[in-house]
């Protein structure tokens, strides 16, 4: 025959007033935590901007779309939008795997309202300076940055990486530096990098073949762009930065604006996941065990902005997942210029807690001395 361990619960002691008045006062910190919001002040500064920058984009969209219908058919199960802008599965210029949600996610003009708010969330302003790397993987979000920059009236040194992860701009003969060149000449866009590399592994295209890289190497000799070489990842990296400081003229950059999770910008594995998406001013003492490019601008105190994560990105600035349809230009939550106050938020929190533990307290000194006053000696909770 078995044998059971019997257990006696005992209430917490806690009144019912108490717990009633707790109730009541977590929905009043969770109603008051909702509807007391503060302003946004870079959005109602900046959302004609925004406004700007994403009909900028929106235009380049047009532009590029029948110019890759010429060369490739678009696929509606992989592009849904037949933008052109998201590529192909394999090709003879792709350097890696890539997400087809994540390129899906970027075909939606609101992404350069994206740009340029934290663009202005980093203090940049007209005529104030900005470095930026792009690579091919992310075509749309790469017009989505120099769409903002075109409409906030900033200088951009750019530097761009030709080749390009699975489904980006991967298509022979329609990576993104042919993309900026025809919206140059289309008058969509003025800026243009000053130096272009292959791109991919040790951003010397190591995997690729020589197909591959002679088409890369032809698209950026046919944009007119000075052509990066590295022998090895830490000379990519000195590259680069040899390049912005060349081409600061002595002014101070603003932001460094990256596109994409290019190693030679961000770290090999294990140090790219150190720079989170979105602003930043600062990372984790790792992300500097290797040399970055992301990393010596943030040691020299100039924010950055990094172009990573791209469904959690869409998420946090209420822009939509994978669209099936095109997107008007300004639909998303990054044009609404309330957000919760935190301080408001973290205040009413503090306070829940602190209530609940009186109370809680309380009844529980309560509880023991009238045990302690009825039996002559305290209680133990039995279990």
């Amino acid at each position: 025959m078995s044998s059971f361990t019997k257990i006696y619960w005992r209430s917490s002691g806690v009144p019912t007033w108490g717990l009633l008045f707790l109730i009541v006062l977590s929905v009043i910190v969770m109603v008051a935590a909702e509807n007391v919001k503060q302003r946004d002040p870079v959005v109602d500064d900046n959302y004609a901007t925004m406004v700007n920058a994403s009909k900028i984009m929106r235009e380049g969209m047009q532009v590029l779309k029948p110019l890759r219908a010429k060369l490739a058919p678009i696929n509606p199960e992989f592009d849904p939008q037949r933008s052109g802008l998201v590529g192909l599965e394999n090709s003879i210029v792709t350097t890696n795997h890539g997400g087809r949600e994540s390129k899906q996610t970027t075909v939606n003009p609101n992404w350069a309202a994206v740009a340029v708010k934290l663009m202005a969330d980093a203090g940049v302003q007209e005529g104030d300076l900005v470095a930026v790397t792009v690579s091919g993987s992310f075509p749309a979000l790469n017009l989505a940055v120099y769409s903002a920059i075109e409409a906030m009236g900033a200088e951009a040194v750019i530097i761009a990486s030709a080749s390009s992860s699975q489904w980006g701009g991967n298509v022979p003969n329609f990576l993104w530096l042919d993309m900026e060149r025809e919206l140059r000449e289309a008058g969509v866009l003025s800026s243009k990098p000053v130096y272009a590399s292959i791109g991919g592994i040790e951003d010397r295209g190591i995997g690729i073949a020589e197909e591959g890289i002679t088409s890369i190497r032809n698209t950026i000799e046919r944009s007119g762009i000075n052509f990066i070489d590295p022998a090895s990842y830490q000379e990519a990296v000195a590259d680069r930065i040899a390049i912005f400081r060349e081409y600061s003229a002595d002014r101070q950059y603003k932001a460094f604006i990256n596109v994409g999770g290019g190693a030679t910008i961000v770290g090999p594995p294990g140090i790219d996941d150190m720079f989170k998406s979105g602003l930043q001013e600062d990372a984790p003492a790792r992300a500097f065990a290797v040399d970055t490019v992301m990393g010596y601008f943030l040691q020299e105190d100039i924010p950055g902005i990094h172009f990573i994560g791209i469904k959690d990105m869409a998420t946090r600035y209420g822009l939509p997942l994978m669209p099936q349809e095109v997107v008007p230009v300004g639909n998303g939550g990054v044009y609404s210029a309330t957000i919760y106050n935190r301080w408001l938020a973290l205040g009413l929190g503090l306070g829940l807690f602190a209530m609940t533990w009186l109370i809680v307290r309380s009844a529980r000194i309560t509880s023991l001395w009238r045990r302690t006053g009825e039996s002559g000696k305290s209680t133990k909770p039995m279990v």
